[in-house]
């Protein structure tokens, strides 16, 4: 495996402007800055409605937002669909949250018992109108504990032999005790926060399984210190006030 100083990474972002309810923008811009950290050039696109797609990506990001959201980039989603399954294929990974991970999965039941069909790229399927889950999220997985905040009404039932992101310890996640649902290197969850600047382990293994299609070679080092230290305190501060109660208007 080589390492490159020069390597150029592409970051895939879907529908920004419908898909950030929950701060998403700062998923991209940890990934961005562990890679840049690490000598990497960055080239963050963003996808929106009308937009050709790219053929080729390094990493996909999407979202979260509300119903009206999901409504308003279904049409385009649904005309990229092959070509995004296409990059999943290839081995691209995509990390996806709340509603955006729900368009990649198999389908969503609204609340009025609309049926949206998925990208099919996720092996679960989602159903909105549970009761909502909104606080703080505590989650064992195999890259280590991840925190962040959850503020979700939708159930996620992985398909059988579906591999959750993990278990979790404090919060809802899925709805069942799992959190979240992995494919392949790609990862769909319902943590938000954004959870990526916050779960640096994350953050990390989502740039590692992107490099290493490239043959590209990641390590963190200690130009990484300070994003990490800065995650370890506000993790520090979820884990405190993990019991908090939280109201919704």
């Amino acid at each position: 495996m080589s390492s490159s100083s020069a390597h150029s990474v592409s970051i895939l972002e879907l529908y920004p402007e419908h898909l950030e309810a929950s701060g998403e923008r700062g998923n991209v811009t940890a990934l961005r800055a562990r890679l840049e950290r690490a000598g990497h050039r960055v080239d963050v696109v963003q996808h929106t409605i009308g937009r050709r797609l790219p053929k080729d990506s390094d990493i996909v990001v999407i979202g979260n937002g509300p119903v009206s959201a999901v409504r308003s980039v279904y049409a385009d989603l649904m005309e990229n669909a092959a070509a995004l399954r296409s990059l999943a294929d290839d081995g691209v990974p995509f990390f996806a949250v709340g509603a955006g991970a729900e368009l990649l999965g198999g389908g969503i039941t609204l609340t009025d018992g609309t049926a949206l069909t998925g990208v099919g790229i996720f092996p679960f399927s989602a159903r909105r109108g549970v009761p909502r889950q909104v606080g703080y999220i505590v989650v064992e997985s195999a890259h280590g504990t991840v925190v962040g905040f959850e503020d979700n009404a939708s159930e996620w039932n992985l398909d059988s032999g579906a591999v959750p992101l993990g278990v979790v310890t404090s919060g809802g996640g899925n709805g069942n005790g799992r959190e979240g649902v992995i494919a392949g290197s790609s990862i769909a969850t319902q943590t938000k926060g954004p959870v990526l600047p916050l779960n640096p382990s994350l953050s990390d293994a989502v740039i590692r399984a992107a490099l290493e299609r490239r043959d590209v070679a990641y390590a963190p080092s200690t130009a990484h210190a300070e994003l990490d230290r800065l995650a370890a305190k506000s993790r520090e501060v979820i884990v405190a006030n993990v019991k908090s109660v939280f109201t919704t208007i």
